[in-house]
């Protein structure tokens, strides 16, 4: 996840009409307008209340069930069952409020925090010009209630001429609709030290995703970077007929 809590420097940015409507029905399940064992109201309600097509509306609702937030049934309509994403971690976002659940449910394990200037290397690795100063924040990212168990290795770089301390930021769904979320997964063999810091042994291969931070005007904010052990990990995504 990308360290939270970086001030917000572009006007927000436009979100597909489904992913606003998730965004506004996990608002209020959050804040308990609709309560775990509350339903929901009807497609066709939030259609009218909303202005939608029928077919926004289910997109909306699928990734809500996707989280695990919400029970869907013929005739007994849409129940809320947790009031946060719960479910198997997934290395790969799909949403702003993926990327927040993910903030919310994992921290990194006694982690390494400090200035570097980015040699030749690393910066085509991360993707910015050599010599220039970055906060770095690294360490084994494990679940927020299983710090035993590791998840991935986690990196974050963030702009020099920004001003904070990444462990102690805020960050939410909200302050990343201000930002330009690029998110890259990759095959390859995991690195030496990040073996180690998950748990790998010899050459495993790795899923490495690269989520890129930028303002609406292109300067990159942060950039992230989690090694997962490949065998431990699958992205699976559903599409629907008709939808």
């Amino acid at each position: 996840m990308p360290p939270k809590g970086i001030v917000a420097e572009v006007p927000i940015v436009r979100q597909p009409r489904h992913q606003a409507l998730a965004e506004e029905l996990l608002a209020r399940i959050a804040d308990g307008t609709y309560a775990v064992g509350d339903r929901l109201p009807t497609e066709g309600d939030l259609c009218a209340t909303y202005g939608l097509a029928r077919g926004t509306v289910r997109q909306a609702l699928d990734r809500l069930q996707q989280l695990g937030m919400i029970d869907r049934r013929a005739r007994a309509g849409t129940t809320v069952v947790a009031s946060a994403p719960v479910g198997p971690y997934q290395p790969f976002a799909f949403s702003a409020s993926d990327i927040a659940a993910l903030a919310a449910t994992t921290r990194l394990i006694r982690p390494q925090m400090f200035d570097a200037t980015i040699d030749a290397r690393l910066a085509r690795r991360i993707g910015v010009r050599g010599g220039t100063q970055w906060h770095v924040l690294r360490g084994c990212e494990c679940g927020a209630d299983d710090p035993k168990t590791p998840l991935c290795w986690s990196e974050h770089y963030t702009r020099g001429s920004i001003t904070m301390d990444p462990r102690k930021a805020a960050f939410s769904a909200e302050s990343l609709a201000n930002f330009r979320v690029e998110q890259r997964g990759v095959g390859g063999p995991a690195r030496r030290g990040h073996r180690r810091g998950v748990g790998c042994r010899g050459r495993r291969p790795a899923l490495v995703v690269t989520r890129r931070l930028s303002s609406r005007k292109g300067r990159l904010i942060n950039v992230g970077i989690y090694t997962h052990p490949a065998d431990r990990y699958e992205i699976t995504t559903v599409v629907s007929p008709g939808r």
